[in-house]
């Protein structure tokens, strides 16, 4: 019987308590109300501020991009452009050497006309021996000649690539800069 009477005190006092706060309990309910709409305001403009400045970060970060790749080729067209420099540097360098070579054949093969004409007939062992080593000397610088021309052609053709390759990079430069 006490349990059932502190259980109907309890009862009777937390009804009481509701009945004394309801007014104080609505009053609240409203400033609570008025609160939650005032921060859905709040939140609803912080939640449109934000997705402004994604989308605005979301642009900045695709022209990030877009200048690094632009970098990127840039410094590609850089290195490229010194390699072709120097590969027509070479390029002079091997036709110069081929040049020479030419004009060496030019040389053996007047010494040994004018090793015909000074010996004739006379001395034929010396103007043989003579001759074959001329004749020697020439197909080696022949040879050397060939050898030129095969690596200048091969040098030509990658110079011709390279260009290629830099002419497709500056058409990728030029579409992206909107020249």
């Amino acid at each position: 019987m006490g349990n059932t009477r502190g259980f109907k005190i309890v009862i009777i006092s937390a009804l009481f308590g509701c009945c004394l706060a309801t007014p104080a309990v609505a009053v609240q309910e409203k400033s609570a109300e008025a609160l939650r709409s005032n921060d859905l305001g709040a939140l609803t403009a912080a939640i449109d501020n934000l997705t402004a400045q994604l989308a605005k970060q979301s642009g900045d970060s695709e022209q990030v991009i877009n200048l690094r790749k632009l970098d990127i080729a840039i410094a590609y067209l850089n290195f490229r452009s010194r390699r072709i420099e120097l590969f027509e540097r070479d390029l002079q360098t091997m036709r110069t050497s081929r040049n020479r070579l030419e004009d060496m054949v030019e040389q053996l093969r007047q010494e040994e006309e004018s090793l015909n004409q000074a010996f004739g007939s006379g001395q034929p062992d010396v103007t043989k021996k003579a001759r074959e080593d001329l004749r020697f000397r020439r197909k080696v610088v022949l040879d050397r000649i060939e050898r030129f021309d095969s690596e200048i052609v091969m040098l030509e053709n990658r110079v011709s690539e390279m260009q290629h390759q830099i002419d497709n990079v500056e058409s990728f430069v030029q579409k992206n800069m909107k020249f």
